[in-house]
């Protein structure tokens, strides 16, 4: 069983990268971590009051929520697990170490990713990505829904397998 990390600014386009991750391991269950980068507290107040899931889970949309859905129930057969954690940090060593405690076999590397963050100290993680000692896996949206600008939840019904 392979433990998947996949990059997400809880947008619909970034579970379509679940399509890519089940047809490079069809005849084995995967679990799906979905990992959104935060960066750590600058002022003492914050760091104080610090808790590692406090308001963070608000930035999980109801879309992005019914999409995992959705992909639990069309890969039911594939995927073990798909779950969301949160990777609070920015440097190398902070996320070798998440990657480790969440034993991630193999990470996701959308080239095609418009990401936008939806916080201010959400940020793009594929520089810590690209560095990270861990076998990645290229990925680009299937079909031609990489021209899309935006996508819809309907969209995760219609990529092939």
């Amino acid at each position: 069983m392979k433990n998947v990390l996949i990059p997400t600014d809880f947008s619909i386009r970034s579970l379509g990268y679940v399509h890519n991750v089940v047809s490079q391991y069809p005849d084995e269950l995967v679990n799906v971590i979905f990992v959104h980068a935060l960066r750590m507290p600058d002022s003492i107040f914050d760091l104080v009051t610090f808790t590692r899931n406090s308001r963070h889970v608000e930035l999980i949309t109801a879309d992005f929520k019914d999409g995992c859905e959705i992909i639990r129930n069309k890969y039911a057969s594939s995927i073990n697990q798909l779950k969301v954690e949160f990777f609070h940090g920015d440097t190398g060593v902070a996320f070798k170490n998440f990657c480790l405690a969440n034993n991630i076999d193999v990470i996701v590397e959308p080239t095609d990713l418009e990401y936008k963050a939806p916080s201010k100290r959400s940020y793009n993680p594929a520089k810590l990505i690209s560095k990270a000692k861990l076998p990645k896996l290229p990925a680009t949206l299937p079909g031609s829904r990489k021209v899309v600008v935006k996508a819809t939840i309907s969209s995760l019904l219609l990529a092939s397998e």
